[in-house]
């Protein structure tokens, strides 16, 4: 996110916020105690990162969390794991058991605006978005989810 960059990882390493100047590298923050993604990248909205926090095993949380100060908005605990895609201002979240969720991509609260079991199962693969339809699939089943208006 221009002259910054974002990693995070599970297993006792957390995320660092790197900003980056020619040939210089500066750390800005780092904790394993902000956002922990185990198998799910976060995604980037005006100045905010949404993703999963914790390892996948352990019943991680869905939180934001402000980029450039490393402070948590928001969280809900024990979330389960799961997948967020960003599309306009929608978080398109797919959580490991299948359940789909539509929210605003808001640091004030979580609201999801519409919810459905479209897979059952074990759900781990990102899904895609194209023209308006979500493709998502298990070990077993592939769904074509409309998300048009």
């Amino acid at each position: 996110m221009g002259d910054l960059v974002f990693l995070s990882a599970s297993y006792q390493t957390g995320a660092v916020l790197l900003q980056v100047k020619g040939n210089q590298v500066k750390p800005l923050w780092s904790s394993d105690e902000v956002m922990s993604n185990h198998y799910a990248t976060s995604v980037y909205h005006n100045g905010y990162l949404y993703g999963f926090h914790g390892r996948q095993e352990y019943g991680p949380s869905l939180r934001c969390v402000e980029l450039k100060t490393g402070k948590v908005q928001w969280n809900m605990d024990q979330f389960k794991a799961g997948t967020v895609t960003l599309a306009d201002n929608t978080l398109i979240v797919l959580k490991e058991d299948g359940e789909l969720i539509l929210a605003a991509a808001s640091p004030k609260e979580f609201r999801p605006s519409a919810r459905a079991q479209v897979l059952s199962g074990t759900v781990r693969s990102y899904p895609a978005l194209a023209d308006g339809y979500l493709y998502a699939r298990n070990q077993r089943t592939l769904v074509c989810v409309s998300l048009r208006k």
